[in-house]
C-alpha cells in the first residue's frame, strides 16, 4: 500500500515538473526569412515561430544569427513586449554587420540593467539613421567598444537618465563612434575623427561638455508609434488611428495646425518622399 502511494506521488511530482518545464519561459530570437526580420521574445511558444530560432549569447560569444549568416539579410529588428521581463547580461554583437538593417522597434522592451558588454552592438549597421536608446540602463556596462563603429548614416542617438558609464567603461571603450561621420549631438556637436572613444558617449552639453548623444524630447514630430523613428510605420499607425477614431498622440500633428486629420497623413508622406526621413 505504501509502495503504491509512493509510486503515485512520484508520478504526480514528475507530471508537475514536466508541466512546469513545458510552461517555463525562455529568451530567444527568431529570424523570419519572409519579412527579413529578427524578433526577440521571452515566452514558452518557440514552436509557433516560422523561421529559425536562436538562444541568446552570453559574454563575448557571438549569437547564432551572426555566426550562421542570417544577420546579413535582416532589415527589421523588433522586441516583443514579453522581452521586458528578461534580463540579458550581454548584447555583444547583436546587430553586428547588419548592413541591411533599417529599423529597430520596441527597444523600450530591452532591459539592460544587468548587461555588462555592449561592444560592437551596432557595428557597421550602414543604413541606420536614428537610434532610440532612451530606456537603456548602463550602470553595469564595462565595455562598449566599437558599439556604433562604421554606422556612417547614423545621425541621432537618443539616450536618457539611465545612461551613465563607470570610469572602467570610459577607459576601456575604444572606437565607439569610429566612422560615424554624420552623427550630430543634441546641442550640435558634430563628428570629429579625433574623438571617437567613450569620452563623448554622453548627452551633448554644448561646447563646454561636447557629446554625441541627444536627450530624447517628450515626443518627436511624426513619430506616431513612439519608436524613436519617423518612417512609413508612422503613416500606417496614423491611418489606423484615424480609421478607428482613436486618440492620436501629439506627435501625429505633423503639419502643426492644431488638429490631427488626413492632412497630417499627407504631410507626413510628403516629408518621407522628400528624402529627409530619419
Amino acid at each position: 500500500m505504501k509502495n503504491s502511494l509512493l509510486f503515485r506521488l512520484v508520478i504526480l511530482v514528475a507530471a508537475m515538473m514536466c508541466a512546469l518545464g513545458a510552461s517555463a519561459q525562455e529568451a530567444y530570437a527568431w529570424y523570419s526569412p519572409g519579412s527579413n526580420s529578427l524578433t526577440f521574445c521571452y515566452d514558452n511558444e518557440r514552436s509557433i515561430c516560422v523561421g529559425t530560432t536562436y538562444d541568446l549569447n552570453d559574454g563575448a560569444t557571438e549569437p547564432g544569427w551572426i555566426t550562421d549568416g542570417n544577420s546579413a539579410y535582416v532589415k527589421h529588428v523588433a522586441f516583443h513586449h514579453s522581452f521586458a521581463d528578461f534580463r540579458p547580461t550581454s548584447t555583444y554583437h547583436w546587430f553586428y554587420e547588419m548592413h541591411n538593417l533599417e529599423s529597430v522597434n520596441g527597444m523600450n522592451y530591452l532591459n539592460t540593467s544587468e548587461v555588462t558588454r555592449m561592444d560592437a552592438m551596432f557595428q557597421r549597421c550602414y543604413k541606420l539613421k536614428s537610434l532610440d536608446l532612451s530606456s537603456f540602463n548602463t550602470e553595469n556596462v564595462t565595455d562598449l567598444s566599437e558599439m556604433f563603429k562604421g554606422c556612417s548614416a547614423l545621425q541621432t542617438i537618443y539616450v536618457g537618465d539611465g545612461w551613465a558609464l563607470s570610469e572602467m567603461a570610459l577607459a576601456i571603450s575604444r572606437n565607439v563612434f569610429n566612422d560615424c561621420t554624420n552623427l550630430v549631438g543634441g546641442m550640435g556637436t558634430t563628428y570629429d575623427a579625433n574623438h571617437v572613444n567613450a569620452d563623448y558617449a554622453h548627452i551633448d552639453g554644448g561646447p563646454d561638455n561636447p557629446g554625441y548623444f541627444t536627450e530624447k524630447p517628450d515626443f518627436i514630430l511624426g513619430d506616431v508609434n513612439g519608436d524613436g523613428l519617423v518612417n512609413i510605420s508612422d503613416v500606417t499607425a496614423l491611418i489606423d488611428i484615424l480609421l478607428n477614431d482613436e486618440t492620436a498622440p501629439a506627435a501625429a500633428d505633423f503639419n502643426q495646425d492644431g488638429s490631427i486629420n488626413i492632412s497630417d497623413v499627407t504631410s507626413l508622406i510628403d516629408y518621407l518622399l522628400s528624402g529627409t526621413k530619419n
